[in-house]
Protein backbone atom coordinates (compact mmCIF):
# COMPACT_ATOMS: atom_id res chain seq x y z
CA UNK A 1 0.00 0.00 0.00
CA UNK A 2 2.78 2.43 0.92
CA UNK A 3 4.60 1.74 -2.34
CA UNK A 4 1.45 2.43 -4.36
CA UNK A 5 0.90 5.78 -2.63
CA UNK A 6 4.56 6.68 -3.24
CA UNK A 7 4.20 5.86 -6.95
CA UNK A 8 0.95 7.85 -7.22
CA UNK A 9 2.63 10.78 -5.51
CA UNK A 10 5.53 10.64 -7.95
CA UNK A 11 3.13 10.41 -10.89
CA UNK A 12 1.19 13.45 -9.67
CA UNK A 13 4.46 15.37 -9.32
CA UNK A 14 5.55 14.52 -12.86
CA UNK A 15 2.17 15.41 -14.40
CA UNK A 16 1.85 18.68 -12.52
CA UNK A 17 5.45 19.70 -13.36
CA UNK A 18 4.79 18.94 -17.03
CA UNK A 19 1.70 21.19 -16.87
CA UNK A 20 3.78 23.91 -15.20
CA UNK A 21 6.47 23.68 -17.90
CA UNK A 22 3.96 23.68 -20.76
CA UNK A 23 2.10 26.71 -19.40
CA UNK A 24 5.40 28.51 -18.78
CA UNK A 25 6.38 28.00 -22.41
CA UNK A 26 2.96 28.89 -23.82
CA UNK A 27 1.81 31.69 -21.54
CA UNK A 28 4.66 33.09 -19.44
CA UNK A 29 7.84 33.09 -21.48
CA UNK A 30 11.32 34.13 -20.51
CA UNK A 31 10.46 37.68 -19.47
CA UNK A 32 7.39 36.79 -17.42
CA UNK A 33 9.06 34.20 -15.20
CA UNK A 34 8.98 35.20 -11.54
CA UNK A 35 11.35 32.55 -10.16
CA UNK A 36 14.73 34.29 -9.79
CA UNK A 37 16.72 31.06 -10.26
CA UNK A 38 14.86 30.21 -13.46
CA UNK A 39 15.17 33.81 -14.69
CA UNK A 40 18.92 33.73 -14.11
CA UNK A 41 19.23 30.40 -15.93
CA UNK A 42 17.12 31.78 -18.82
CA UNK A 43 19.46 34.77 -19.01
CA UNK A 44 22.60 32.61 -18.95
CA UNK A 45 21.43 29.70 -21.11
CA UNK A 46 18.54 31.12 -23.12
CA UNK A 47 14.92 30.17 -22.62
CA UNK A 48 15.22 26.62 -23.91
CA UNK A 49 18.53 25.92 -22.18
CA UNK A 50 17.21 27.40 -18.95
CA UNK A 51 14.12 25.20 -19.09
CA UNK A 52 16.32 22.16 -19.64
CA UNK A 53 18.54 23.16 -16.68
CA UNK A 54 15.49 23.68 -14.44
CA UNK A 55 14.11 20.31 -15.53
CA UNK A 56 17.41 18.57 -14.80
CA UNK A 57 17.67 20.15 -11.34
CA UNK A 58 14.06 19.14 -10.63
CA UNK A 59 14.69 15.59 -11.87
CA UNK A 60 17.78 15.23 -9.67
CA UNK A 61 15.96 16.44 -6.55
CA UNK A 62 12.89 14.29 -7.18
CA UNK A 63 14.96 11.28 -8.23
CA UNK A 64 17.16 11.36 -5.14
CA UNK A 65 14.23 12.02 -2.81
CA UNK A 66 11.97 9.28 -4.16
CA UNK A 67 14.88 6.87 -4.68
CA UNK A 68 15.92 7.28 -1.07
CA UNK A 69 12.35 6.87 0.18
CA UNK A 70 11.84 3.77 -1.98
CA UNK A 71 15.07 1.98 -1.12
CA UNK A 72 15.25 3.01 2.55
CA UNK A 73 12.25 0.77 3.16
CA UNK A 74 11.12 3.00 6.01
CA UNK A 75 7.33 3.32 5.78
CA UNK A 76 7.30 6.56 7.76
CA UNK A 77 9.77 8.09 5.27
CA UNK A 78 7.67 6.82 2.35
CA UNK A 79 4.45 8.31 3.77
CA UNK A 80 6.19 11.61 4.50
CA UNK A 81 7.69 11.73 1.00
CA UNK A 82 4.30 10.90 -0.54
CA UNK A 83 2.49 13.58 1.46
CA UNK A 84 5.12 16.19 0.59
CA UNK A 85 5.00 15.13 -3.06
CA UNK A 86 1.22 15.49 -3.20
CA UNK A 87 1.47 18.95 -1.63
CA UNK A 88 4.13 20.08 -4.11
CA UNK A 89 2.08 18.61 -6.98
CA UNK A 90 -0.87 20.70 -5.80
CA UNK A 91 1.35 23.81 -5.78
CA UNK A 92 2.69 23.03 -9.27
CA UNK A 93 -0.83 22.45 -10.56
CA UNK A 94 -1.97 25.73 -9.08
CA UNK A 95 1.04 27.49 -10.67
CA UNK A 96 0.16 25.98 -14.05
CA UNK A 97 -3.44 27.15 -13.66
CA UNK A 98 -2.22 30.64 -12.78
CA UNK A 99 0.17 30.65 -15.77
CA UNK A 100 -2.65 29.67 -18.11
CA UNK A 101 -5.54 31.77 -16.78
CA UNK A 102 -3.96 34.50 -14.66
CA UNK A 103 -6.56 33.85 -11.97
CA UNK A 104 -5.34 33.28 -8.46
CA UNK A 105 -6.50 31.02 -5.69
CA UNK A 106 -5.85 31.61 -2.00
CA UNK A 107 -2.84 29.36 -2.34
CA UNK A 108 -1.42 31.24 -5.34
CA UNK A 109 -1.96 34.60 -3.61
CA UNK A 110 -0.15 33.34 -0.52
CA UNK A 111 2.71 31.96 -2.64
CA UNK A 112 2.99 35.27 -4.53
CA UNK A 113 3.08 37.25 -1.27
CA UNK A 114 5.74 34.97 0.22
CA UNK A 115 7.73 35.06 -3.01
CA UNK A 116 7.59 38.86 -3.04
CA UNK A 117 8.91 39.03 0.53
CA UNK A 118 11.62 36.49 -0.23
CA UNK A 119 12.66 38.32 -3.41
CA UNK A 120 12.96 41.61 -1.49
CA UNK A 121 15.27 40.00 1.05
CA UNK A 122 17.19 38.04 -1.61
CA UNK A 123 17.85 41.18 -3.68
CA UNK A 124 18.84 43.28 -0.67
CA UNK A 125 22.56 44.15 -0.45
Amino acid sequence: MTALVLILSLLSLVISKAADFITTVRHVGQEGESNPLARRLFHLLGFRGGLIAVAMIWLLIVGFTYGYAWFAGNQCMQWLTSATGFFIAWAQRDAARFNRTGSTSWFTRLALRLHHLWAKVWRSP
